[in-house]
């Protein structure tokens, strides 16, 4: 399989006004470390978003009928756990969506309560239904994990990704506004 190439995702999204840089483990907190290296230990590496609501993006390659990649784009948060239902109640989302001619007939999305405020965006919406033929764009998930919100998709090229990349920036908009929005993982009982 051949090795994703970091640098030229990186050229593509600094070109779009992102900036960004390779990535390094010593850039992520000690504490936060074991958790990210889940999605962004693999062989080609990841990138750190400096700017935007997006904090890093993890490439993963996948042989399944062809090769492609599984990306990984980590909204970090310190309130968040994979362990909390709540959690998942708030951030786990998927779209759907009808097609007609490569058109999209109706769309929304479903899971928590993240899905209502991204069917209510109407920039996302727009922006998605006119992409939706896009790998990348069709196949994004969001799951909460560990210290983070992951919005998930794969793609064929780093051209992919930076094409996709304001849809999943916006996706990483509206899920930091809804934690900023609650209170989640705090104790009240001090």
């Amino acid at each position: 399989m051949p090795v994703f190439q970091l640098s030229a995702l990186v050229d593509a999204l600094t070109d779009l006004g992102y900036s960004c840089q390779m990535g390094n483990l010593a850039d992520i907190h000690p504490s936060r470390r074991p958790y990210f290296e889940r999605w962004l230990s693999h062989r080609d590496g990841f990138v750190k978003v400096l700017s935007g609501n997006v904090s890093y993006i993890g490439i993963e390659d996948v042989v399944r009928m062809g090769p492609f990649y599984n990306v990984y784009c980590i909204v970090e948060n310190n309130s968040v756990y994979e362990s909390d239902d709540n959690a998942h109640k708030l951030l786990d989302a998927s779209p759907y969506y009808q097609l007609y001619n490569s058109k999209v007939t109706s769309m929304g999305w479903s899971g928590g309560i993240v899905a209502d405020i991204l069917a209510k965006d109407a920039e996302l919406s727009r922006d998605f239904a006119s992409n939706i033929m896009k790998e990348e764009v069709k196949n994004i998930t969001l799951k909460a994990a560990n210290y983070a919100c992951i919005i998930e998709t794969r793609a064929w090229e780093p051209v992919g990704i930076a094409s996709a990349f304001a849809i999943i920036d916006r996706i990483a908009y509206d899920v930091r506004q809804l934690i900023k929005s609650i209170h989640l993982g705090e104790n009240f009982d001090k």
